[in-house]
């Protein structure tokens, strides 16, 4: 009898784990928790990419890979209210590019523009595709596609 407690408590402390996104590959609370650090200087957005989103006071810097830096900020959806994130996508010589999602579906994140490649945010078991390389915990970039 006392095991099949301990199994009951085992699977309902999982399944609280899973529904309240305290995995620890989850994206989402990894993305939650690099916004959530204190900002540096190297975390305030280049000109260009500035009405990238609602809230560039909340950007940070999440690494650069050839000469392309990438950036994460909060973002309110103008329609609804809700909250999400922008990932921004900044190339000093040919511009900027940014895409926004919920908080939800942050996970779907992706950006791409002809001028400064693409990125976008997996979950730790994706597999990284070739030309890729991954930034941080959460965000792959290929600056050349």
């Amino acid at each position: 009898m006392v095991r099949l407690g301990v199994r009951a408590g085992a699977l309902i402390c999982t399944a609280a784990l899973v529904l309240t996104g305290c995995a620890p590959d989850d994206s989402i609370s990894q993305i939650r928790s690099f916004l959530a650090a204190e900002s540096g200087p190297d975390d305030v957005l280049p000109p260009a990419a500035e009405d990238a989103t609602s809230d560039p006071e909340s950007s940070r810097f999440v690494g650069e890979l050839a000469g392309v830096s990438y950036f994460l900020a909060k973002h309110v959806d103008p329609t609804s209210g809700a909250p999400g994130y922008c990932l921004v996508i900044s190339n000093p010589t040919e511009g900027a590019a940014s895409s926004c999602a919920s908080d939800v579906n942050a996970t779907r994140l992706w950006v791409s523009s002809s001028a400064t490649g693409s990125a976008r945010v997996v979950v730790a078991d994706d597999i990284i595709p070739d030309g890729w390389t991954k930034l941080g915990d959460f965000l792959i970039v290929n600056p050349e596609e």
